[in-house]
This record gives structure tokens, C-alpha cells and sequence, in this order.
């Protein structure tokens, strides 16, 4: 039995069929993202290095700031100064921020104070709000990511910091588990996991790491999304086919919104929770299709390539990503689901998958795998220059971004 349900659940991924080639219509991503700000830093008191080495990063991490090597004033436009003391196991960091190309002056100044462990989030902290009071958004420096990687000898759930930090095992069960998700405020999972010999989904609360079985329908339950108003969309297969239901977050008041031959699978909600994004290959290949709760209609959006899977519908509301069979391996792409421009966001060796965004609609997190080795990666959409997350002795797959 548990081969069967395992080969049903492969099938999700779908076999390839011909290409379909309408006219094609670009994605320019470009447009509405200024330059990045040159800043100049300057540190003092104790642990300066070590908590410049956190804010650098996080400040090219954000995509908005262009740190200085030298640190020359002359050429930067802001002027970040930080200093630090460490006493009695407490850390305190006051940062204070300056426009020097106008008369404005001061941008931002505060103090923040913590037990030293906690360094690493307060630098963090400090980078959120530069960049909130630059930009009117909320950071993404304290934002986690979880995934599957089987370095423990199974797959397992991990959660690591969004600059690759902190790695945590989740699960210790020894089984396969897949496909995790985040709840609406960041403080559960949802995921798929073999542990009672057949698919389930469980629900797991991160702070007091206690679990329940959320869906064990006969078949198969898989690809678990929750939405901003903790609506649940998922796969079953309990009639048939696998097709998209959704429900509460207890569990309660089950629909079934798909009603398709085939497989339609992969739910990712629309920001307003007014609209779904799956996968199908009614039109005999996977393919993305949009389904508006309201009118019960379905349409498709991508055209071009055969194998399109893994919608994954950004924060805005504006794009969505996806991964696409490109040139014999896969991609990541973007595509606006109102008109169909689309845009392939990754190249080079190895297959890239399963993209998932950060709050700032601006990153994705993704899977890429070159030989037998799959890592997890970060692409800037505007720049679309990656760089790597996570490695190590296992293979890391799966990954999801916390909301803010």
C-alpha cells in the first residue's frame, strides 16, 4: 500500500506532453524598483564585527541598499552608525541613521537591548526598521523558511533563518514527510507525513511543538496551503481523481471546488483568499490554472512548455511563480495572471523548483538540484542574481517562507 499511495503522489508531477506555442508575451520586471541606496557604515563598542557582518547582510539581502566596501561618505547617500556594548551577558545596540546628500539629516535613530543570544535578531530588528522607515514595508530580516531534507537519513522538517542561520530539525519521525506550508501567522505547519503508513496532514504548533491529524481521508491528502483567513486548500483523492477541496483550519466544513478528469493538484491562495492557483492537466499537460471562488470558474494562464507546476501566488497579488520545463531542464518563472506575461527568473546548470516568496514579493526561495544534490537558493526577481541558502550532507527540498 505504501508504494501505491507513493506512486500516486509522484504523479502529481505529471508526465510531459508537446509544447503548445502561442505568441509569447514578456514579463518586464524591471519597471517600479529604484537603484539600490549606497549606504556607508560605521561601527564601535563590542562585537562591532561580528554584528556588521549581520547587517551587511541583511542589508543586501533586502535588495535595496548597496553597502559600501570602504565605507566612504562621499559616495554613499546614507550614513549608518552603530554602536554596541556587551555587559553582564546583555547586549545593546543603538543604530543611528543619516541622509548626507540632503539637508534632511536624520532618517532614523533607536536602541534596542536583549540577552546575547538574541544579537543576531536584534541586528535583524534594526534592519527591519531601516528599511521600514525607508520604504513604507515591513523587512524580511526575522522571517524564517522551512523544508524537507533528509541529511538525518529520512525526510524530515527543518526550519532555518532567512539567511541560512539557526537550522532546526522539526519532525523526528523517521518517515517521509513533504510538502509543509506555514499558518497564517507564522506560528503553525501544516505538512505532509507518512508516519501511520499513508498520507495525512498534520497541523503543527512550532511553540509548544504538540501536533494533530488535520486530514486522513482514504487515498490521497497532499499539498496542504493555508490561506491569510486560515482557510485550507488541499488534494484528495477520496473520490476519485485528485482534485482541490478546501476547509477550515479545525478540519470542519470540507468542499470540494474541482470537478475535472485527471489530477488537479498544488493550491496556492491569492492574497485576498478570493482565488485559487493549481496545477491540472485537463488540457493533457500539467499546466496553471486560476479559480475564482465567487463564480466557480476556472481558466488557464500558462501557455507556453509543456510541464508548468507549483504555482506559488506572491504577497501582492501581482505575480505568480511557478516552475517550468525550460531547454530540457526546469526554471523558475513569474507570470502576471491577469495578462500572461510571463518571464523565466532563473538559468544555468541544474533544475530549479517548488518557488515560495518572501513577504516583500521581491525574493523567492527555491530548490535546485545539480546531479544527485539538491540545495536550496535565493533569486532576487529584479536582479535575477541567486545565491545559495542552505547545503550541507542532505538534500534540501520543499521550501516555504513565513509570512511577516
Amino acid at each position: 500500500m505504501k508504494k501505491i499511495i507513493i506512486v500516486l503522489l509522484c504523479t502529481i508531477f505529471f508526465l510531459a506532453t508537446k509544447d503548445l506555442l502561442p505568441t509569447e508575451v514578456y514579463l518586464d520586471i524591471s519597471r517600479g524598483f529604484a537603484e539600490k541606496i549606497p549606504v556607508a557604515l560605521s561601527f564601535s563598542g563590542d562585537k562591532n564585527e561580528e554584528t556588521k557582518k549581520i547587517l551587511v547582510s541583511d542589508l543586501q539581502r533586502s535588495g535595496l541598499f548597496s553597502p559600501l566596501i570602504n565605507d566612504d561618505e562621499n559616495e554613499a547617500e546614507l550614513l549608518i552608525k552603530v554602536n554596541c556594548s556587551l555587559k553582564l551577558g546583555l547586549f545593546r545596540l543603538e543604530g543611528i541613521v543619516r541622509d548626507i546628500t540632503t539637508g534632511s539629516g536624520f532618517v532614523l535613530g533607536k536602541r534596542y537591548q536583549g540577552r546575547y543570544p538574541l544579537m543576531r535578531s536584534i541586528v535583524h530588528r534594526f534592519a527591519n526598521d531601516l528599511v521600514k522607515k525607508v520604504t513604507g514595508e515591513k523587512g524580511i530580516a526575522l522571517t524564517k523558511i522551512c523544508f524537507i531534507s533528509d541529511e538525518s537519513g529520512a525526510k524530515e522538517v527543518y526550519l532555518v533563518d532567512y539567511d541560512g542561520q539557526n537550522k532546526k530539525r522539526v519532525t523526528s519521525d523517521k518517515i517521509i514527510a513533504a510538502c509543509p506550508d506555514w499558518s497564517e501567522d507564522g506560528e503553525n505547519l501544516v505538512y505532509l507525513s507518512y508516519l501511520n503508513n499513508r498520507t495525512e496532514i498534520f497541523f503543527h504548533n512550532l511553540k509548544s511543538n504538540s501536533r494533530e491529524i488535520l486530514c486522513s481521508y482514504p487515498g490521497l491528502n497532499a499539498f496542504a496551503a493555508i490561506s491569510k483567513r486560515g482557510e485550507i486548500a488541499l488534494t484528495l483523492s477520496k473520490d476519485g481523481d485528485p482534485e482541490i477541496y478546501v476547509m477550515r483550519k479545525n478540519g470542519s466544513y470540507l468542499r470540494r471546488l474541482t470537478y475535472s478528469k485527471g489530477i488537479d493538484a498544488s493550491p496556492s491562495w491569492a492574497p485576498d483568499g478570493k482565488k485559487i492557483a493549481f496545477v491540472s492537466d485537463r488540457s493533457g499537460s500539467p499546466q496553471i490554472y486560476i479559480l475564482d471562488l465567487s463564480t466557480k470558474k476556472v481558466r488557464r494562464i500558462t501557455y507556453q512548455g509543456s510541464y508548468n507546476t507549483s504555482p506559488a501566488w506572491a504577497p501582492q497579488g501581482n505575480l505568480i511563480a511557478y516552475t517550468s520545463r525550460r531547454g530540457g531542464c526546469f526554471e523558475i518563472c513569474i507570470i502576471n495572471p491577469d495578462n500572461g506575461e510571463f518571464k523565466a527568473i532563473t538559468s544555468g546548470p541544474g533544475s530549479k523548483e517548488d518557488p515560495s516568496w518572501a513577504p516583500n514579493g521581491r525574493q523567492l526561495v527555491f530548490s535546485k538540484k545539480l546531479g544527485y544534490k539538491s540545495n536550496l537558493y535565493i533569486v532576487d526577481i529584479c536582479t535575477e542574481k541567486s545565491y545559495s541558502l542552505i547545503t550541507g550532507k542532505g538534500n534540501y527540498i520543499s521550501p516555504a517562507w513565513s509570512p511577516e
